[in-house]
């Protein structure tokens, strides 16, 4: 067992995250870090810049309309199908396409999130949290309203605190695990564009 350069938590290196050669574990590297949304390298948040979307994204991809380092034939999951074949027939008929939340694919259980959590009209960028007294989710400050407010509708025991950025959310570990349909749920109801308009106005 290694222990985080920050607070000390001890963990295997299989839940570490690194950066510059440091463990640390989820909490403490997203406090500091985030993965870029492009090519997954760790960045500093201090000099990250988000897309339109408000995915984080390096310098490099930042300033690079095409990914070089992509994989000629990626891995495609059954969720990313379904949403090329959404994109490609509402693209025929002129009409707008629900998307998948995008995901960190390094952390846990966040595929199979984003799978039963499907299609969606307001996409977010969620990410995972290590377990902490002072805070299981995190919202970013354009979506935190409509977070505490559904984390109430549904009687979810979660301590609701703010992120930064635009349309992210982080879950920690212990919530994903052990109330994984109420995580689902709660997705649901935060990315539902009409929600999602009336916690802006």
């Amino acid at each position: 067992m290694s222990q985080c350069v920050q607070c000390g938590e001890k963990m295997s290196e299989g839940d570490a995250h690194w950066y510059d050669g440091e463990m640390y574990c989820e909490s403490c590297f997203y406090d500091s870090y985030v993965y870029c949304s492009r090519c997954d390298e760790a960045i500093s948040r201090e000099n990250c810049t988000y897309n339109d979307n408000g995915d984080p994204v390096c310098d490099d991809c930042y300033d690079n309309d095409i990914d070089e380092n992509a994989p000629v034939n990626p891995d495609v999951s059954d969720s990313e199908r379904e949403q090329i074949i959404t994109l490609c027939k509402c693209w025929l008929k002129g009409e707008k396409a629900k998307t998948l939340i995008r995901i960190n694919r390094g952390d846990i259980l966040l595929e199979e999130i984003q799978s039963q959590v499907g299609l969606v009209d307001h996409p977010i960028y969620l990410y995972g949290l290590s377990d902490r007294a002072e805070y299981q989710i995190k919202a970013s400050p354009d979506i935190l309203e409509l977070v505490k407010s559904q984390v109430l509708e549904l009687g979810l025991e979660a301590v609701v605190s703010e992120d930064i950025g635009h349309n992210r959310l982080a879950i920690s570990k212990t919530l994903r695990r052990e109330n994984l349909n109420g995580v689902v749920e709660l997705i649901k109801r935060t990315t539902i564009k009409e929600k999602v308009q009336l916690c802006v106005e």
